[in-house]
């Protein structure tokens, strides 16, 4: 019990670590194209849909996830009596991760390298490198995987039963994603990857959405698998987690 008692300052490492880092990008960015848009029409369109961009969902997210996690973690770690509201905090904090936390960044960092060495024109044209520095870029669609990964070694955390309301909020935030994009498009005409833009009307978009569909699917199932690798167990009660 008490090597998981300290997990919860490793825990609380990676959250400001990870709140820090993106706060501080996201700052850095936003003055930089308040700076740039005005010369560059092309910018202030990127700037315009911020939102319908799947990497600034995985961000905000990790924010709002670390968050939190410090909110359930620092009464651990100033060994405060544990409520019953920071009992529920828990719970939803590991349905957060493994629903949408975790599938949500190995999806932006999967997706995101494979079109970018195959050609970053694709998903990531080289016009964004005006605002988006070498640094930046990695913080958006590198970082992240590490950041999620020493989550998923220092969270202790057992498979459900059932993955029915997993499952729920992982496909509930991937079709709230597809609502935004697709909206925005019925909207403004415009997406927000040009590779959306080239395969629109033809039989490869909707092979874009169902393959990445099937890939969240094994994303989510795979983390139980490798989480019962970690863990040397493939127990499905629930265990307090301190």
């Amino acid at each position: 019990m008490e090597d998981i008692n300290n997990y919860a300052y490793y825990r609380l490492f990676g959250y400001i670590t990870a709140v820090s880092s993106h706060l501080g990008n996201g700052i850095l960015i936003f003055f930089t194209l308040q700076n740039t848009t005005v010369k560059d029409p092309e910018l202030e369109t990127l700037y315009s849909i911020l939102w319908a961009y799947l990497t600034i969902w995985n961000v905000v997210f990790q924010i709002i996830y670390s968050c939190l996690g410090i909110l359930c973690d620092l009464p651990t770690s100033l060994e405060a009596k544990e409520t019953t509201l920071a009992k529920n905090l828990k719970s939803y904090r590991e349905w957060m991760f493994t629903s949408i936390i975790l599938p949500l960044c190995f999806m932006v960092f999967i997706i995101f390298w494979i079109f970018y060495i195959y050609d970053r024109e694709l998903i990531f044209p080289a016009s964004i490198d005006k605002v988006l520095r070498k640094e930046s870029n990695h913080l958006l669609h590198t970082a992240i995987l590490p950041i999620v990964l020493w989550e998923f070694v220092f969270l202790p955390k057992t498979e459900p039963i059932s993955h029915k309301w997993n499952l729920a909020g992982a496909y509930g935030c991937y079709m709230t994603y597809l609502y935004v994009l697709l909206s925005t498009f019925a909207r403004r005409g415009i997406w927000p990857y040009p590779i959306l833009k080239i395969c629109y009307g033809s039989i490869y978009f909707p092979m874009i959405i169902i393959v990445t569909a099937i890939m969240l699917y094994f994303i989510y199932y795979g983390q139980w698998y490798i989480n019962a690798l970690l863990r040397g167990t493939n127990v499905t009660s629930k265990e307090k987690v301190c």
